[in-house]
């Protein structure tokens, strides 16, 4: 196969997986905003995202980081080399040791549920108004949601490596519609019955992934094979990873632990803005990274690092360019998005000015999240997980030393819970940076240095222009239609400008994203086209 016919296939899988994944962020930026409106006057929102904790921890140490930084890399390789049976060697040994651990993850956190949630929780301990009786009850049901999960990612990184993104991408999204539906019948009426539908989610995507990889199960052998090679060295790189994945899931632990020892609610306002700004840095960072991994595997796999450090850099500069205007544009209109996005019926005026605070707090990130979810990719492609895991440790002690500082010296509040996430990813993403170049001799700074500059030429006008037209067009607040024109209108302008700009001034990216958006759109045409002739 060419280089050309690669890049072509690389670019529709990276297509793929871009629309797969907008559709998938949109439909779980639904399921948050259902959440906010269905459950938050009920008095038990913040309970019930709490109550996801201790599910993610099961899901984090035994899938999470895993899937990316051994499972695809390790599997890819043997793939490639035509030595597939060894490879389903180290996936079955790993997938059912996984299994093992599970049950006794769940045993652990069924039993000291209400001893788990007082340490992750804290502020309910503290005379807060959360109810620590809803949420242990909440947490034990979702805990069973938990195996199911773990088993779609894992039936999810096989198909990656097979280099079948387009089941792997879309199964979420069907998680996510069943649990809007879940939360639409049941949200105003029992967050118990509106977990069970969660849970109930989480089954029909476990069995969405599995009819989709069954057909590469013939290897598979319900069997522990722990001398083998092949399972020796996914361990190696799977260890670092899951701890990586653990940590990333307990720096938003941190955050959510915070927010309870703030008023009742904050903690629902927090997650809302956080998945404001986690919407992009999915679509964006996380869905090429997904594409570029088996690419850049083959790359080291094959000692041709001249085209890893080109697919490596495209990938970065694409992810740069994408999340540099994103990031800016949420700075300046971080109320006006919180505003058309929460503000629904009755829901205060108050909610959007600290949503819209804790968005501007977080919208730093997304540059710097972005540049971290590539660059771990990255390390995992080469086979070294420790790293990540090295920088993740740094950063969450740099996220709780922020925490702690702009609690207790600062009168931000919850603001200052997203302004340490964001503040802990720029440490993060530094470490990553400097360790890459010492492991590879690959000097991202150096190499993307006077393409950033030219992207912040485009970046900086775009951005005053969003910024004046704000002040020029203020939404009734009273008016949704009118808020979402007053959102649009800068919006829709700031984005022509920076477009225009970068091809003014010839950044070459900007052609791939192009490219990328022409790809989708063909792409979503195409299945549109095949339903209605189906």
């Amino acid at each position: 196969m060419d280089q050309l016919e690669r890049n072509r296939r690389l670019t529709g899988a990276t297509a793929i997986v871009m629309v797969a994944t907008f559709i998938s962020r949109v439909t779980g930026f639904l399921r948050t905003l259902l959440i906010y409106t269905k459950m938050r006057p009920g008095g038990y929102s913040d309970e019930f995202l709490m109550a996801f904790t201790l599910p993610d921890i099961v899901y984090d140490l035994l899938a999470g980081g895993a899937i990316a930084a051994a499972l695809i890399p390790v599997f890819s390789a043997y793939i490639t080399k035509g030595k597939e049976h060894i490879g389903w060697r180290a996936v079955s040994t790993f997938m059912n040791l996984t299994i093992i651990l599970m049950v006794v993850l769940e045993i652990i956190f069924f039993i000291w549920t209400d001893e788990l949630l007082s340490v992750l929780a804290a502020g309910y301990n503290e005379g807060s108004s959360g109810d620590k009786a809803l949420l242990v009850s909440l947490t034990r049901i979702l805990l069973l949601s938990a195996p199911f999960m773990m088993l779609a990612g894992q039936c999810n990184g096989i198909l990656n490596s097979y280099k079948r993104f387009t089941v792997a991408a879309f199964g979420p999204v069907v998680y996510n519609i069943c649990t809007i539906i879940s939360i639409a019948i049941f949200g105003s009426v029992s967050p118990q019955l509106t977990a069970w539908g969660v849970v109930i989610s989480a089954a029909l995507f476990f069995g969405i992934q599995m009819m989709a990889t069954v057909r590469h199960f013939s290897l598979y052998q319900p069997r522990l094979f722990l001398n083998s090679k092949a399972f020796r060295k996914l361990l190696h790189l799977a260890i670092p990873s899951l701890l990586s994945s653990l940590i990333l899931e307990l720096n938003l632990i941190i955050s959510k632990g915070y927010a309870t020892f703030f008023d009742k609610g904050m903690l629902t306002l927090l997650n809302n803005a956080n998945r404001t700004w986690q919407l992009p840095l999915g679509i964006f960072a996380q869905s090429i990274g997904i594409a570029m991994l088996p690419t850049l595997s083959e790359h080291y796999a094959t000692n041709n690092g001249s085209e890893y450090g080109k697919v490596l850099n495209k990938g970065i500069r694409v992810v740069f360019l994408l999340s540099l205007p994103t990031a800016l544009f949420m700075m300046v209109l971080s109320q006006d998005i919180m505003r058309v996005l929460f503000k629904w019926g009755s829901l205060s005026e108050s909610d959007v000015i600290f949503g819209g605070a804790c968005l501007l707090a977080y919208a730093a990130a997304l540059i710097f999240a972005s540049m971290t979810a590539l660059l771990n990719r990255a390390f995992y492609s080469i086979q070294d997980s420790k790293t990540p895991l090295i920088g993740g440790i740094i950063g969450i002690a740099a996220n709780f030393a922020f925490n702690w500082f702009f609690r207790n010296y600062t009168t931000i509040d919850v603001a200052g819970t997203a302004l340490s996430y964001s503040l802990a990813s720029v440490v993060n993403t530094g470490i990553l940076v400097f360790a890459f170049y010492r492991k590879t001799g690959i000097h991202i700074i150096y190499d993307n240095g006077r393409y950033v500059l030219r992207s912040l030429f485009a970046a900086v006008p775009s951005g005053l222009a969003v910024f004046l037209l704000s002040l020029l067009i203020r939404p009734d607040i009273g008016s949704k239609l009118s808020q979402i024109v007053c959102l649009a209108l800068p919006l829709a302008a700031g984005l022509f400008i920076f477009w225009y700009l970068c091809m003014k001034i010839r950044i070459p990216e900007i052609d791939t994203v192009n490219k990328l958006v022409l790809s989708g759109l063909n792409r979503v045409k195409s299945m549109v086209a095949r339903n209605k002739n189906g």
